[in-house]
């Protein structure tokens, strides 16, 4: 039942959309709340508080102040059509959870939606419920080491499996999700949920090189001819002998599926002085060993992928290098964003995304892959190509990048600077509601933009599928009995 708060309890609103208030201490209200307003004039409506702060009246009896917005228009104790109007004194209670589901349903209206966790910490919680559609905007997520971050990102993945027809193409580099077609146990698994998350991840395909993945190789010749003089650290003004004899050579070649060697070999017997210089760097550059190159005659990633499928996990964790995994990071981006015309939607997560795509690139092939994602941020939605991008430190992300991302899935930070960043770069979040991210437990979170009927603090339901990867157990830590 709806407790009624009639201690020094007031709201106001002069426009219909937002509103004032003041009330006890003792009314237990929170920012991000849902109440109901009952108007003197007759109206009543669902509100959400947004700030608060508490007041000291000189009476010695302190109180709280705040605002909020006015979400929907309430009849009969459900949510009805129509826009709320101004009013000038009205009682507040905490909203019933019935009326409060009822706004996220009509909010969603026809659209899937992905229930991800539960909303608060009440002791009979509302299901948090994301909307599929949104996922067409571009989305961050953001939270330190042990927040829970990734078991919630493979959560969202698993709903998206099973809810929605949309593909998705995941970069790796911790091996975090390279089981995520395996329930955890799927003897237990109930209401079908063994044979429809079975269904859903029948055409998902891990590659890497672990045993039983599909190996990870490339083809240099199917690079963008840029991208190729990106790998040589090839400049066609600094370098404009060597980049002309690296032109002519691939024009000779006549194909894409020429290796680096081949560019050597043909390099070393030419006889110009350009030419020689062109073989030694390849030498000395040390990129023609590396393990990521399909050799001659070898099938590429692209060859073994299915021409139906669902979704491909790359483990990037499974190379032997930090170079390797850049640069097949970059390669990946560079041909997804080569197939833009196909305009199939296609999700793209990269887990660690502030080593592919830094404000300061470290290297050439972060270079690389930060120019193909901005270009992804900016025009990839036409295409159907979307960003979720996971991080730690979203301060070190390309800001173009980052500048493009609508939705945001905040844990815990405790960073202020990296939280006053997110403040500012998703102004359409309540800022009060980012702030709170200092102070989240494991598995806490906020998220907000398209993807949200309203900004949500949730908290992450259960992962189905198993973790790829895990912390180091803390057994170290514990109290030596001998």
């Amino acid at each position: 039942m709806t407790a009624i708060m009639t201690t020094m309890t007031t709201a106001y609103s002069i426009d219909g959309r937002t509103f004032r208030f003041t009330a006890d201490v003792a009314t237990g209200l929170t920012s991000g709340a849902y109440i109901r307003v009952d108007a003197d004039n007759g109206m009543s409506c669902l509100g959400r508080i947004i700030e608060i702060e508490a007041s000291d009246t000189g009476t010695g009896r302190p109180v709280i102040t705040g605002s909020g917005v006015i979400r929907a228009r309430v009849e009969d104790g459900d949510i009805v059509a129509g826009a709320p109007t101004a009013f000038g004194a009205a009682r507040i209670s905490i909203a019933d959870p019935g009326l409060v589901a009822a706004h996220f349903r009509t909010a969603r209206r026809d659209k899937a939606g992905l229930e991800i966790g539960t909303l608060g910490d009440a002791a009979d919680p509302l299901p948090a419920t994301l909307l599929a559609s949104g996922f067409g905007r571009h989305t961050l997520v953001c939270g330190q080491s042990g927040s829970g971050k990734t078991y919630t990102l493979g959560v969202m993945l698993e709903r998206l499996l099973l809810n929605t027809d949309l593909r998705m193409i995941v970069l790796d580099p911790n091996s975090d999700y390279i089981r995520l077609a395996e329930l955890r146990d799927p003897d237990a698994a109930q209401g079908g949920l063994a044979d429809r998350y079975a269904a859903a991840t029948r055409r998902l395909s891990v590659f890497g090189n672990r045993p039983g993945q599909i190996p990870l190789r490339s083809r240099f010749g199917r690079l963008p001819l840029t991208k190729q003089a990106l790998v040589l650290n090839l400049d066609p003004i600094r370098d404009a002998r060597e980049y002309n004899a690296f032109r002519r050579i691939v024009r000779d070649i006549g194909s894409t599926e020429y290796t680096l060697t081949d560019v050597r070999h043909r390099a070393s017997a030419l006889h110009d002085d350009a030419s020689r210089d062109l073989a030694m760097r390849i030498e000395n550059l040390d990129v023609e060993e590396l393990g990521i190159w399909a050799q001659a005659g070898e099938p590429t990633l692209l060859d073994l992928v299915p021409q139906d499928w669902r979704a491909l996990v790359f483990d990037l964790g499974s190379l032997p290098s930090s170079g390797e995994a850049s640069l097949l990071a970059a390669s990946l981006v560079s041909q997804l964003w080569k197939q833009r015309q196909d305009r199939i939607p296609t999700l793209l997560v990269i887990d660690e995304a502030h080593n592919v795509c830094p404000q300061i690139p470290l290297d050439r092939f972060q270079e690389m892959a930060s120019a193909d994602l901005t270009a992804i941020a900016g025009e990839g939605r036409k295409f159907g190509i979307y960003l979720l991008l996971v991080t730690q430190r979203p301060q070190k992300l390309q800001v173009n990048v980052l500048s493009q991302c609508e939705n945001l899935v905040l844990m815990r930070m405790n960073s202020a600077e990296d939280i006053e960043h997110l403040a500012a770069s998703f102004s359409h979040v309540p800022a009060s509601l980012v702030r709170q991210a200092a102070g989240f437990g494991l598995g806490q979170g906020l998220v907000g933009g398209p993807v949200a009927p309203d900004p949500l603090l949730f908290r992450t339901g259960t992962r189905h599928s198993v973790e790829g990867g895990s912390d180091i157990p803390s057994t170290w830590a514990g109290s030596r009995t001998g």
